[in-house]
């Protein structure tokens, strides 16, 4: 009795490594096709769906841990307070791109967050305890020599953001540089003189940058960096508010802000709608992230784009790239300006 295709294909232990081989790819770009994550040429992005098409594909993470050995868990680490994670809407982006393309690979992905008190070891302990397979680290306020001695070498880590300049274990980040740069030029050309800064975290390779990008582009034009016109924020509203409070009791002359990201927008646009002061007539105001606040808010705010779902995915398929037995390199995103209500009048 002979057996038929479709009885063949269906006999077929069908895994996203099978997928892989017979599209030419690696994993990682078979769960970049799948999420719809990153840019994939044409042609590769053909020959996964055919591929997909022809085993009629879904992932089964019980055979991916069996066929690899592995525990199949896969942990996103990030060390932030309950207002800044739950509260700012960036994180959500970053966390369902990560999680969709690590799930997508057949894998399920642990989300781990601590507060920034407590000690490093007991923590770091546990990850080695845990049987994960690999840690991608977002948001980490202290040396990053740290984690790296903890760890150790042996521990397949990717970074989500630069992070200080890790030795030992790759990064995916945004042109951070870049972004500030662009917030502060804009600002300028719009006749801006007097330029507020708040800050990110300044214990964050973000926060730096973001404030070297916004002095690189005052030097630029001839403008002075004036430190009383840099306040250090933590990304946080409130903390923006309060800074914006103590800012406008002084009585210094400004006419623009470049807010470290969304949130301390809002703070900052919150603050001064309640003393009078009009946004963008009086004062005209530059975000970071382009997060969905920036877009519903009222004034909505003109912001950095920074591809926020793409950085979560990224650190996924990095991870994933890892464990295949590649070498991967550190990445840097676009980002770009998007001018709304807070910079352009109606």
């Amino acid at each position: 009795m002979s057996t038929s295709k479709s009885d063949k294909t269906k006999q077929v232990d069908v895994t996203i490594d099978l997928i892989a081989r017979t599209a030419g790819v690696s994993r990682a770009t078979v769960s970049r096709v799948m999420n719809n994550s990153a840019k994939v040429s044409p042609k590769l992005e053909k020959a996964v769906k055919k591929a997909i098409e022809k085993y009629n594909f879904t992932p089964n993470a019980t055979a991916r841990r069996l066929a690899g050995g592995q525990s199949g868990l896969i942990a996103l680490l990030m060390e932030e307070s309950d207002e800044e994670f739950f509260q700012n809407p960036f994180w959500g982006e970053v966390v369902q791109g990560f999680s969709s393309v690590i799930t997508s690979a057949g894998m399920q992905p642990l989300l781990l967050i601590r507060p920034k008190s407590g000690t490093e070891e007991s923590l770091f302990a546990t990850l080695r305890a845990g049987q994960m397979d690999a840690i991608a680290i977002f948001s980490w306020h202290r040396p990053v020599k740290s984690f790296e001695k903890l760890l150790g070498s042996k521990m397949i880590v990717v970074l989500g953001g630069d992070l200080g300049g890790s030795k030992n274990f790759p990064y995916v980040d945004v042109d951070n540089v870049k972004g500030g740069f662009l917030a502060t030029q804009h600002l300028i050309d719009l006749g801006c003189k007097n330029i507020v800064t708040i800050t990110g975290d300044l214990k964050l390779q973000s926060g730096r940058d973001r404030l070297d990008g916004y002095e690189q582009a005052l030097r630029a034009s001839g403008l002075k960096v004036d430190d009383d016109l840099v306040f250090h924020g933590d990304y946080t509203q409130a903390k923006a508010e309060k800074i914006m409070k103590q800012l406008i009791a002084s009585k210094t002359k400004f006419d623009g802000i470049f807010a470290a990201n969304d949130l301390s927008a809002v703070g900052a646009i919150n603050e001064l709608a309640r003393s009078g002061i009009s946004v963008p007539k009086q004062v005209k105001i530059v975000g970071f992230d382009d997060s969905p606040i920036a877009r519903h808010n009222e004034p909505s705010i003109t912001t950095i784009r920074q591809p926020i779902r793409e950085l979560g995915a990224e650190v996924a398929a990095s991870i994933l790239s890892i464990l295949e037995g590649n070498t991967v390199e550190n990445k840097i995103l676009d980002v770009q300006l998007i001018k709304r209500a807070t910079t352009t009048s109606k």
